[in-house]
């Protein structure tokens, strides 16, 4: 005869079972948002126009285009990267973290809008090309505030976890999202004044970001 404790136990965790997913088809879905992301950033770098003009001097025209575009992919690169790497160490979801995938790839699809902005404003210079570079970096701290509830999510509940890491663990990298969070509002606010300045410390902040996800998972299974 099952003693009532076990008996409620066993549906608090039968329940439990039942608000939490495996984590193949988000990394599907996930994947496949982020692929149609970074194919559609080369559709803002528009044809040279030739008729009458020389295809050289059309092409080197065409430098804010190719610099947003290597920004972006560059970030969605990292991202897919940072991605992969986070979701070896899941097992399962829960709600909150599911969550915070979706506002990940919230702000990738958003990504080839402010790109867009970027190319067709910076080679004008003046007011416009800080407000574009500004916008650029409030969506990197959108990026950065998906990963902090994405692991605020295993600091809360550090079972979803495969087996080798902890809620301190999560703790740590939640810290560094904080720590991009800030750090691409202050190149926001850069860009409202060297917009040249911001996209270089930007391209840093992304590259940064991913070399120091990529060596906390090598020293986390060292």
């Amino acid at each position: 005869m099952h003693h009532p404790d076990s008996l409620t136990s066993d549906g608090d965790s039968r329940a439990r079972d039942t608000r939490l997913t495996d984590t193949t088809r988000v990394e599907a879905f996930s994947d496949g948002v982020m692929a149609i992301a970074i194919t559609l950033l080369v559709l803002e770098i528009r044809l040279p126009e030739t008729e009458g003009g020389d295809l050289w001097h059309e092409l080197t025209g065409l430098w804010p285009s190719y610099l947003a575009y290597a920004g972006s992919f560059l970030t969605v690169g990292v991202i897919w990267l940072c991605h992969h790497r986070f979701f070896a160490r899941i097992r399962t979801m829960d709600g909150l973290l599911h969550c915070g995938n979706l506002l990940l790839l919230f702000a990738v699809a958003f990504l080839p809008f402010p790109t867009a902005v970027l190319a067709h404003h910076l080679e004008d210079g003046g007011w416009n090309a800080k407000v574009a570079t500004a916008f650029y970096g409030v969506v990197g701290a959108l990026q950065a505030a998906a990963w902090f509830v994405m692991w605020m999510a295993l600091r809360r509940d550090p079972d979803l976890f495969e087996p080798g890491y902890d809620a301190a663990y999560a703790r740590r990298e939640s810290m560094q999202a904080i720590v991009g969070f800030v750090v691409f509002d202050v190149i926001a606010a850069i860009g409202l004044l060297l917009p040249a300045a911001a996209l270089l410390l930007y391209l840093v902040a992304v590259l940064g970001y991913g070399y120091t996800s990529t060596r906390n998972h090598v020293l986390s299974r060292a």
